[in-house]
Formats: structure tokens, C-alpha cells, sequence
């Protein structure tokens, strides 16, 4: 006997965050279980995005210029080329699960971290419940590596994401997902794996649209539909995000702006200020006092 199940239940239909999702494929740099008994300060960027999920103790992390409580059983996302201090004191022990990954394509990035940001980095833990034994289970399938392993990891990573993205867009009724069609789209990711691989020299758009067999006209429209930005823009951007990470690894402007392709450290100090609103030397001082804190 057979049950017409497709009568019984109704029709799955897609929706705006899975239709967007869809389109994204992530790619996971490391997953693990950070635990400590004594209480620590650490200070670190990265290059890419993190997700953090307090198991035990919470912290307090200061990003930028902001400071935020993380209890236990919270999520914090950890943005790219951010300076994080994370501060844990006065428990017994400390311990939380994490994500290091990258997401493409690369156009859809700042919507992907705005999703998950929008009303804040932390998600706390009366927002998203249920997940313990959950990161308990990844743990084992990372140390066993059986075969399909990363393919669950992948998955619990996504549906992370979804109960993330929940929160934040239950905390902004008003909020809208918008997925865009546009047939600039590819060129656009084009445009930014050029960037990528050009990073460390001056990026001129002619050589760029060259390149990529437009005008700069046609690039410079197609950056500025997709990325409501400019190339230059973005460039600067992107750029200069690289710097504040590296300045606090103790790299001269000298040296980044010949690493980076500026004519001198002038020129990056004052495009550093322009984006950042203060110059590269109160930047460095700023987050040495934040640590001496």
C-alpha cells in the first residue's frame, strides 16, 4: 500500500532568504573547540569570517569602538579586517566553538555580512536556542573525518547562518530581503577576482575593462548597479581594510603603501583618514590603550 504523501502535505515553496542562499556557496577554513581555565586577552584580526558560539564562560569583545557582552549560549560574527579584543575574566573556565569561512560569489559579500549584522554582531541567547549538542556532534565528525564529514559541518554551518539571519531580521520588522537579477552580475565578479589578483599593484580601470573585453563605461555602470559602489571605491575599500589588520601586526605605512601600490605613505595616510576618520598613527594608539585596558 502506498500513501500519497503529496496530497497530504502542502506545496514547499521557496523563499526570499533561501532563494538568496541558493546562490551563495561557502567555503569552511577551520572549525573547532577553543577552551582555556585561566582568564585571557587577546587582540587579533582575520582576513576572513568568523561565527562564535560561547559554550562556557561568555567574553567581553570590543569591536572597533563598541563593547559587547557575550554570554554563554550567544553568537558573535566576527566580520573580515576588523580589530577584535576579546577579554574573558572572572569565570572558572572558558570555552567556545567557532567558524573560520569565505563565502562566493564575491557580489553578494556585503549583503551576506549585512544579513547577519544589520542590528548587531551578537545574537544572544534567548534569540536562538538548541544548538549545544549540535556543535557537540560536529566536534566528533571533525576528529573522525568519516567520509562525507564536511559536507555535515557545511550544512550545521548554514543553518547557523539561517537562525542568525532570523534573529536579525525579527529584531527589524521592517527589514526586506532583496535578491538582485541583474546580467551584469558576472562581469561584476569578474571585475573583483581582477582586484583580488591584482591587490598588491595599482589597479587602473581602463587596464581592468581591457581585460575584461568592456569599456569603462559598461564596468564602472555594472560595479556601481551591483555594488552600489565604484570600482575605485571599492578598491580603496578593500585596500584599506588590509592596512588596518596590518598596522597592528606592526607593518610601516612605508612598506604597505609599496606593497599595496600607492605612491607614498601621504597618499595612504590620507585615504586611510578619508575612510577610517583618523590617521594611521591615532588608529595604532587608539587600540594600544583599548588593550592596556
Amino acid at each position: 500500500m502506498y500513501i500519497q504523501t503529496q496530497l497530504q502535505t502542502s506545496k514547499f515553496e521557496n523563499d526570499e532568504l533561501s532563494e538568496l542562499l541558493s546562490q551563495m556557496t561557502f567555503q569552511i577554513h577551520s572549525f573547532g573547540l577553543w577552551e582555556e581555565e585561566h582568564d585571557t586577552q587577546i587582540r587579533y584580526t582575520t582576513d576572513d569570517i568568523e561565527i562564535v558560539y560561547y559554550k562556557k564562560g561568555g567574553s567581553t569583545t570590543i569591536i572597533g569602538n563598541k563593547e559587547y557582552r557575550c554570554p554563554q549560549g550567544s553568537f558573535l560574527v566576527l566580520e573580515p579586517y576588523q580589530v577584535n579584543i576579546s577579554k574573558n575574566e572572572g569565570e572558572e573556565a572558558y570555552a567556545y566553538y567557532y567558524f573560520h569561512f569565505d563565502m562566493e560569489p564575491l557580489h553578494l559579500k556585503p549583503q551576506f555580512l549585512s544579513l547577519l549584522t544589520k542590528h548587531g554582531p551578537l545574537v544572544y541567547p534567548n534569540e536562538i536556542r538548541g544548538f549545544s549538542e549540535m556543535f557537540e556532534r560536529l566536534v566528533n565528525e571533525a576528529k573522525e573525518k568519516d567520509i562525507g564529514y564536511s559536507s555535515i559541518i557545511t550544512s550545521a554551518l548554514i543553518r547557523i547562518i539561517v537562525f542568525i539571519m532570523r534573529a536579525q531580521l525579527k529584531r527589524g520588522k521592517e527589514d526586506a530581503i532583496i535578491t538582485v537579477h541583474s546580467p551584469h552580475i558576472a562581469l561584476v565578479n569578474d571585475a573583483i577576482a581582477y582586484i583580488q589578483k591584482h591587490f598588491h599593484e595599482p589597479i587602473r580601470l581602463y587596464e581592468m575593462a581591457q581585460e575584461l573585453g568592456v569599456s569603462t563605461s559598461v564596468l564602472y555602470k555594472a560595479f556601481k548597479n551591483i555594488m552600489n559602489l565604484s570600482p575605485g571605491e571599492y578598491i580603496q575599500q578593500q585596500k584599506i581594510h588590509y592596512v588596518q589588520q596590518r598596522l597592528l601586526l606592526n607593518e610601516s605605512l612605508t612598506y604597505l603603501a609599496q606593497d599595496l601600490g600607492y605612491s607614498s605613505a601621504y597618499h595612504l595616510s590620507k585615504a586611510f583618514k578619508q575612510q577610517v576618520g583618523i590617521s594611521p598613527r591615532t588608529y595604532k594608539q587608539h587600540y594600544k590603550n583599548l588593550t592596556k585596558q
